[in-house]
């Protein structure tokens, strides 16, 4: 069935009109199970979330309306909305020690929001100051040993300034940047020693896009790698101990002069493995398309890859060099954003507020689907 979304933002005076196009999809049985839907009182575009596992929380970052959303997970309902953030959040990482939620701003900002109140509490202006209008936050990494968020900042002129910031969330300071030499860094993967950082660069240098690897001891980039089949790169995740770096890239680049990557609407999309001993590809899959989230879960080997077109994605890790798809898994139109909790062993996916056209798909045939949040439980 041939579905067409259009994504509804009424948080701003204009209308954003995405139009996603999903391809004939197969769902395979044994991945994950339907549990519950629970409604989103938000419009637009959601981004990452993050969770408390010993308070059944769930924070998604409202990021179309400048929000946090806090879910019970124990009932699915909304607790609390936290509206006018001075800018869209992006990644966010609920702190159990200090019961903060830190994430990135559009304002050129990392903050902490309070668990108990939900109230911004702390605010780090980042390189270029608070409400630069030619930077922008877009994902993020977090060091909880050395209580380190690394927020990647980029160019919205196209100009090859990126950054990767700095913010100490103990001490609530910058401490520093590190040059990309690329407009568009993103999907961060960090070691679990603490000591390499892993940036997929969306632009594109002739046909590929490129990992560039930052030594964070050195605060420098030690290594650049070729991501050979899959251009346009948004979303990583990381296998630290077979030392693999799963790529989930986007293909199509944005029109010129666009801030949106046309990836968001392209199927297939790519799945694509690196070795980071030697920054050689090992295997590139075909994906769904629209990658926004990149998942390993070691103890069942699946790597969850979220994407914009409707579905997610399941593959397995036979072993290091070696990976198949499981099958896919309906979400809903424009659910670019999800979260495995593996201590729960379930998967979240939020999906947008959109409109769907339905047979005979005439200029008057559409339904409207609100925003909800879809929970699924592990299959073995």
């Amino acid at each position: 069935m041939k579905i067409c979304a259009i994504l509804l933002s009424l948080s701003t005076a204009w209308i954003s009109s995405v139009l996603v196009q999903s391809l004939p999809m197969q769902t395979m049985t044994g991945l994950l199970r339907l549990v519950r839907t629970s409604p989103l009182p938000t419009e637009g575009y959601m981004d990452h979330m993050t969770v408390d596992v010993k308070g059944q929380r769930l924070f998604i970052c409202g990021e179309a309306n400048k929000s946090l959303i806090v879910v019970d997970l124990r009932s699915g309902n909304v607790i609390h909305e936290t509206r006018g953030l001075g800018g869209n959040p992006r990644k966010p990482f609920y702190l159990a020690e200090t019961n903060e939620i830190w994430t990135d701003l559009g304002e050129n900002t990392v903050v902490a929001i309070s668990g108990t109140t939900y109230q911004v509490t702390k605010t780090v202006a980042l390189t270029g100051g608070r409400g630069n209008t030619t930077r922008e936050p877009d994902s993020a990494a977090y060091d909880a040993a050395r209580h380190l968020y690394y927020a990647a900042v980029l160019s919205k002129t196209g100009i090859a300034d990126g950054t990767i910031e700095i913010v100490d969330t103990q001490a609530v300071k910058l401490l520093g940047s590190i040059k990309m030499n690329a407009a568009d860094p993103g999907g961060l993967s960090i070691d679990p020693s603490g000591k390499r950082l892993y940036v997929v660069i969306g632009d594109l240098v002739g046909s590929e896009s490129f990992v560039k690897v930052i030594d964070l001891e050195k605060r420098a980039v030690i290594a650049e790698w070729p991501i050979t089949g899959g251009p346009v790169p948004h979303a990583s995740g990381l296998d630290a101990a077979h030392h693999r770096l799963f790529v989930g890239s986007r293909i199509q680049p944005a029109p010129k002069g666009a801030r949106i990557s046309s990836g968001h609407r392209y199927e297939p999309g790519k799945l694509v493995v690196l070795n980071t001993d030697t920054g050689k590809v090992v295997q590139a899959l075909d994906s769904v398309g629209g990658a926004d989230e990149v998942q390993y879960d070691a103890p069942s080997k699946r790597i969850y890859f979220v994407g914009t077109t409707g579905t997610l994605q399941v593959f397995k890790q036979i072993d290091p060099d070696h990976y198949i798809s499981l099958g896919k898994v309906p979400t809903g139109a424009i659910a670019k954003t999800g979260l495995w909790v593996p201590q729960l062993q379930q998967m979240y996916i939020a999906v947008p507020k959109h409109i769907v056209q339905t047979p005979p798909y005439g200029a008057n045939d559409y339904i409207t689907e609100e925003a909800r949040l879809m929970t699924f439980e592990y299959l073995p």
